[in-house]
């Protein structure tokens, strides 16, 4: 009798065993469970292994380290300010087919520079035509930061370009930035200012120590430049030929 009970004994263990290990799984809980990964983040193990451009224990930050690839991955320049992305990290980055150089922080609109020069002598054109629907703006900014003259200000110079028209346009500062697309166009006073403090002062855009032409218009025979050697805001002939880097808004 007692050889028969012995014989029974591992099959009792083992299954003493099996319920033990069943009931124990029982209570074990999922570490995935209660925890959610943002922006592609998957859960291993309850960690998030997030996506390149996000950190945080759910990804839910922005890796200021990732700005381009963010921009790349369809995220606004708005979006990472808000986020926590400085401006001047923004500033340089490729977005809507140039390079950041302002951005509207309440309202996310901005501009974006051509990544190359579109010419390297460039007339401004229209020589002894005063435009009628461009101010003439006669002096120097009082702040360049804060332009406020009609036809020097950041978001004058769409404006200005779609004014300037005229016989022989061919080769011209506006000709060459609108062969880019209807979206591009000479920048103002104030946009080319941003362009060299946000963008050439940085180190980016591969512009030229020379002078640029803006759309701000002084009178029929001249125009406003701004030099990128030393930042000097300067008037000159609009015959002069010179550099040309065109803007686009987004």
């Amino acid at each position: 009798m007692k050889s028969r009970v012995l014989s029974y004994l591992p099959m009792v263990l083992s299954l003493i065993g099996t319920l033990s290990i069943s009931s124990c799984s029982l209570f074990e809980k999922d570490a995935c469970a209660e925890l959610t990964c943002q922006n592609g983040g998957i859960c291993n193990e309850g960690i998030c292994d997030c996506p390149v451009g996000y950190l945080g224990s759910s990804c839910d930050s922005f890796d200021p380290t990732q700005v381009q690839t963010l921009l790349d991955k369809g995220q606004t320049p708005k979006k990472l300010f808000d986020g926590g992305i400085l401006l001047d990290s923004l500033y340089g980055k490729t977005y809507k087919e140039g390079l950041i150089f302002y951005l509207n922080t309440t309202d996310g609109t901005g501009m974006v520079a051509g990544k190359t020069d579109q010419s390297e002598a460039s007339e401004w054109g229209c020589h002894r035509i005063d435009f009628e629907g461009l101010n003439n703006v006669q002096d120097e900014p009082m702040d360049s930061d804060a332009e406020t003259i009609d036809g020097a200000r950041v978001g004058d110079g769409m404006a200005n370009t779609m004014q300037i028209k005229c016989d022989n346009m061919e080769g011209t500062a506006t000709d060459v930035c609108r062969a880019l697309g209807t979206e591009w166009f000479l920048p103002s006073r104030a946009e080319l200012y941003l362009m060299y403090t946000n963008l050439h002062v940085n180190g980016y855009g591969g512009f030229a120590a020379d002078y640029y032409w803006s759309s701000t218009e002084q009178n029929g025979y001249t125009a406003w430049a701004h030099g990128f050697e030393n930042g000097h805001q300067a008037i000159g002939s609009k015959s002069i030929k010179t550099y040309i880097r065109a803007a686009r808004a987004f």
